[in-house]
């Protein structure tokens, strides 16, 4: 009985979720082919992947199966194709990377907007980065030969599948000899023993020019067993992704990622996979923090969007209301950096992914899809070649991580940005802010530790008086100027209240002196404004600092200062009703709607 796949992990890389993927897709296609329930749940159990079947499979009908490929091979403008029959299709990289390039620029006129007519290109195959890596790094070679050595298995191709199956149903260490021992026994036939195991595959385990440090000169290809690099190749073409990133003039690098799973439908995976890589892909010409930061947005998205359609199907919500990272847990991935006419490793690194994107119920699915949208909207105007790196890093390090401090750090530097940015008079564009209802939607599933109790962020984002000098925060800088509204933009803030966050008498002497200059200027341009017919600003009090004070005392200075900061620089703040009123200092709480003081051009 065969309703269980084990696959160890042995690499310590995303080769073993390449080998997980690759003997997955065989396992989809036999039960495809033989009529069986296709439905395939992949687990990750730490050790190793297991792969959950609904019924056990009839491995009688997949011996009777013909041979197909699981991964074809490639030809790009100098690929030898000379062992690849004549009548065998290929894939052509360079095909298919022109239309590829055709359909973003494209996606690129639209704006992002697809629209499927008659004038618009036919998309480009999910895999497409995939085999131009493959020629870029001149390992198509390898990869063709490990495609050609399967191919020949031919006719007994039905009877290498039972083995595999059967081999990998057992939790066995040597599956490779498991498996061809039992192939041997069914055919009388061998195997293929070793191949030659190239970078992409094996990035930590190759001698040559990515070797930190080398014992000699050699550059010998490492060789290692066929069958796990075989199903590595179909993993990697299948489901990897695959980008050139632009490091600096003329100068670009190769990144690929794989998506790790956790617990989740492989129908799932795969579509939620090809409609991020086909329609989507993140963008590799500004960086790589960028590319980083787009990807985990990007691929974010399009889970939220499958939920999305799951949820109008009526499917069981048990299935879709989860934080994004418990179906599946991070991308891992290798950076090949160029080294003239080669490549070498130059990082093996790990993204995860925010836990705080953790929908209810199918409202919530559409507002944190909004909120994705606008943090996209954010780091898109972004770019390495523009001096934005570090805003880039340090927002690349919140969102591919569950630490609200680090979006705080990055919103300090952005605040200054932001502000230097409206005063530009020759700036090409406003910068786009984050809203305060998603700011609301991440600090919800955000809890802070304080004194041996876990205490809401609620309990100050929607205190009376954080929001009040919140939004003075917001009136003093960025929806300010003195030719568009009235009143001088204050410079540095965010600076200086984060600077003195990390001492409550610092902090506190440092926002009392904020309110007091803000104060005096209110009681000096406020009479102009009401005669002018302009909007007035909000005006604050004493209650105000003592409430803000007293979460102080309870949540400590610099949670405090960093949710001041991150919501005095957000759209979405109504106009004050003091605005409409004669008394101008009488204490009425401020409304928060979607006219935005601050919001102006920047949606």
């Amino acid at each position: 009985m065969t309703q269980q796949l084990f696959v160890t992990k042995k690499f310590g890389t995303y080769a073993d979720t390449l080998m997980m993927l690759g003997l997955v897709q065989l396992v989809e296609y036999a039960l495809r082919e033989t009529h069986q329930k296709r439905d395939i749940q992949i687990v990750d159990q730490g050790t190793c992947y297991c792969l959950q079947l609904k019924q056990s499979i009839n491995l009688e009908l997949v011996a009777k199966l013909n041979y197909t490929d699981p991964f074809p091979p490639v030809k790009g403008q100098k690929t030898d194709v000379s062992k690849i029959p004549q009548e065998h299709e290929y894939f052509d990289v360079v095909e298919v990377r022109e239309r590829r390039t055709l359909f973003l620029n494209y996606l690129f006129q639209q704006k992002g907007k697809v629209e499927f007519n008659e004038d618009a290109p036919k998309p480009p195959h999910p895999s497409t980065q995939n085999g131009v890596i493959l020629t870029s790094m001149r390992h198509d070679r390898n990869h063709n030969e490990l495609w050609f050595l399967g191919w020949q298995i031919g006719e007994n191709y039905g009877k290498f599948l039972v083995a595999l199956f059967t081999a990998f149903s057992q939790e066995t260490d040597d599956f490779t000899q498991l498996v061809n021992d039992l192939f041997t026994q069914a055919t009388g036939q061998k195997l293929p023993e070793t191949a030659s195991a190239v970078k992409i595959y094996l990035p930590t385990s190759v001698q040559g020019v990515n070797r930190v440090k080398a014992d000699s000169n050699k550059v010998d290809p490492q060789k290692t067993d066929w069958l796990s690099l075989w199903l590595i190749a179909g993993g990697l073409f299948q489901f990897g992704i695959s980008e050139r990133i632009k490091i600096a003039e003329r100068v670009f690098d190769w990144r690929v990622v794989v998506l790790e799973p956790q617990d989740i439908q492989l129908t799932k995976y795969r579509e939620v996979l090809d409609k991020l890589r086909q329609f989507n892909p993140p963008s590799g010409g500004h960086g790589i923090a960028r590319f980083d930061a787009e990807l985990v947005l990007k691929f974010c998205q399009k889970l939220l969007d499958y939920h999305q359609s799951q949820a109008d199907a009526e499917t069981d919500e048990f299935e879709l209301f989860k934080p994004v990272n418990q179906f599946v847990s991070n991308f891992i991935g290798t950076h090949f950096g160029s080294k003239g006419q080669v490549y070498g490793v130059k990082e093996v690194f790990t993204l995860g992914l925010p836990g705080w994107i953790s929908p209810e119920n199918q409202q919530e699915l559409t507002e944190y899809n909004q909120v994705l949208s606008e943090h996209l909207s954010v780091i898109t105007t972004l770019s390495a070649e523009e001096g934005h790196s570090e805003l880039l890093a340090a927002y690349r390090d919140f969102i591919t991580g569950t630490n609200l401090f680090n979006f705080f750090r990055f919103q300090v530097s952005y605040a200054d940005y932001v502000v230097k940015r409206l005063a530009d008079p020759k700036a090409k564009f406003f910068p786009r802010l984050f809203s305060i209802n998603g700011l609301n939607l991440m600090v919800k599933n955000f809890n802070h530790r304080q004194n041996e109790k876990e205490l809401d962020l609620r309990d100050i984002t929607e205190d009376p008086g954080f929001l009040r000098i919140a939004k003075a925060i917001n009136s003093a800088t960025v929806y300010a100027g003195k030719d568009e509204h009235g009143w001088d933009r204050i410079y540095g803030l965010a600076q200086r209240l984060s600077s003195q966050a990390g001492s409550k008498k610092d902090f506190i002497i440092e926002l009392s002196s904020f309110i007091a200059s803000y104060e005096n200027e209110n009681l000096r341009i406020d009479e102009e404004l009401k005669k002018k017919g302009k909007t007035r600003r909000i005006w604050t009090n004493k209650d105000d600092l003592d409430r803000v004070i007293n979460l102080i005392e309870e949540h400590g200075s610099s949670l405090v200062a960093n949710l001041l900061i991150a919501y005095g620089y957000a759209k979405g703040w109504g106009k004050s009703q003091e605005s409409n009123q004669n008394d101008t200092n009488d204490g009425t709480d401020t409304e928060l709607d979607n006219i935005a003081e601050g919001e102006t051009e920047n949606d």
